[in-house]
């Protein structure tokens, strides 16, 4: 998840315009018009940032990363571009280097769930604490929800249904949760319960490959249940 920005003051100007013209056109043209506007406005972060989310979401992941860094030199705690930059560096395989940058975004923002969810993800030691506190401050965050409910399953089975369920309440229409919920209901000899979730998630996905493997996890489950019935 890439992190956008709520606009912020900017002086007002041609790159103050040239900043609110670019919100209401399309990705590649608000690029460029950021691009001028943070030529004749080099000190403003939110130029920077703004700039570097649109190459993050068009993944010009260099030119993302390199805007990122000017907005940190500029505005060294801005919370979201390092969690931006530090999920950059996570798929690069930095991982010391995103784990350093999410752990700056919750020295500088500590009430923000996105830093501790992210280093959660980096960090297999502290995770069930880190995203402990990334639902205590966001409740309705569903990828937190949904990692704590694998990570309590490891220790706790029933723990771990139980929020897996609230995890895919949040995402009634999610079919990797509901499919992964069917699976752990396998896992525990529910196959009531699985078939019903795994029903579910194959009536919803729309990918191929994750539809075929739906299909044959349902077909296990009938062939185990006829050969308990033969026998």
């Amino acid at each position: 998840m890439i992190l956008a920005l709520f606009p912020g003051m900017i002086y007002a100007g041609p790159a103050h315009d040239l900043y609110q013209k670019s919100l209401t056109q399309g990705d590649v043209e608000a690029a460029r018009m950021l691009r001028r506007a943070a030529e004749l406005d080099p000190d403003s972060f939110e130029i920077r940032f703004r700039l570097a989310f649109l190459y993050h979401k068009m993944n010009f992941r260099e030119e993302a990363t390199r805007e990122y860094e000017a907005t940190l030199k500029l505005q060294s705690c801005h919370k979201k571009a390092l969690v931006n930059l530090g999920n950059l560096r996570s798929d690069e395989h930095h991982l010391q280097e995103a784990a350093s940058l999410y752990s700056r975004a919750i020295e500088c923002a500590p009430d923000f769930y996105a830093g501790y969810y992210n280093l959660a993800l980096v960090d297999k030691d502290r995770r069930r604490s880190l995203l402990e506190k990334s639902l205590s401050l966001k409740p309705d965050h569903f990828g937190s929800m949904y990692l704590l409910a694998r990570t309590y399953y490891l220790d706790n089975p029933q723990k771990g249904l139980s929020m897996m369920e609230k995890a895919c309440q949040l995402r009634k229409e999610h079919p990797g949760c509901l499919r992964e919920l069917g699976e752990l209901y396998i896992e525990i000899n529910h196959p009531t319960l699985a078939k019903k979730h795994l029903k579910r998630a194959l009536f919803l996905s729309k990918h191929p490959v994750e539809r075929r493997e739906i299909r044959l996890i349902l077909q296990k489950l009938d062939s185990s249940k006829e050969q308990g019935d033969a026998s």
